[in-house]
């Protein structure tokens, strides 16, 4: 388009200069003397004006083709940009909806474990309800004493004998102490004469830990002797409660 611009205005040029060619002039020899030629100062006279219009007006198109140049620059520079993070939120779009569904996936996973888990905790709880007290044994201390004398061993070893090689039992291991002493000093002291009692059926026999429940009872259900009176010695004692699931048979002789 500049270039077809330039090339009409040179053409108006050029005929306008043809045009004053033909026009009669008067010469330097004499005033009224027609020459057939117009001189170039006449020629450059005429031309010059048109010149710079076509000067001005190429220099008017350059600047509108310059400007078109940069509207295209900055149209394609928005137009790809435009594209960029529409591409960007497409990959995030998609990277959020495989999120989504490995999230439903571990929910639908969690919910299965949360049922199986439930189903678990009802069969034991069930299970638990079927355990009845099958036996009650004593075995008694010392004041102030956590270790057992050969008898209380020989009762451990007798028990540990019964449930050798059995299945669906557990032992409530409740030690005790008489009523002398604080009170937490009483219940630190029946604490430790159960754990005595567990550790040696545990140490010697390979009684399995889960089969055995421990508690520190102080100086409750103080024992009272055939009179009616408080007896320390028969308080200080620990009693072992064997407990047997009725859908299992607990060796015994």
């Amino acid at each position: 388009m500049k270039n077809n611009s330039a090339k009409h205005i040179w053409v108006l040029a050029a005929g306008m200069a043809i045009s004053s060619l033909a026009t009669p002039c008067v010469t330097e020899a004499g005033i009224g003397k027609l020459w057939p030629f117009a001189s170039k100062k006449h020629i450059k006279k005429q031309i010059d004006p048109l010149s710079g219009r076509v000067t001005e007006l190429e220099e008017i198109s350059r600047q509108h083709g310059t400007r078109i140049k940069e509207i295209d620059e900055r149209t394609q520079a928005g137009i790809r940009t435009a594209m960029s993070q529409l591409e960007t939120a497409d990959a995030k779009a998609v990277a959020a909806g495989q999120k989504a569904n490995e999230a439903g996936i571990a929910a639908d996973k969690a919910y299965a474990s949360v049922g199986d888990v439930e189903r678990r905790l009802g069969s034991r709880l069930e299970n638990v309800e079927n355990y009845r007290l099958v036996r009650t044994m004593q075995v008694g201390f010392k004041p102030n004493q956590i270790e057992m004398d050969a008898t209380a061993r020989e009762q451990l070893d007798a028990l540990a004998a019964e449930i050798k090689g059995s299945k669906g039992y557990v032992l409530e291991v409740q030690g005790f102490a008489d009523p002398r002493g604080s009170r937490q000093a009483n219940l630190e002291l029946s604490r430790q004469r159960a754990g005595a009692v567990v550790r040696y059926l545990c140490e010697k026999h390979e009684v399995p830990l889960f089969r055995m429940r421990t508690l520190g009872m102080g100086a409750a259900n103080a024992v009272k002797d055939e009179n009616g009176r408080l007896s320390n010695q028969k308080s200080r004692r620990v009693e072992i409660h064997v407990l047997r699931n009725n859908a299992t048979e607990v060796a015994s002789n």
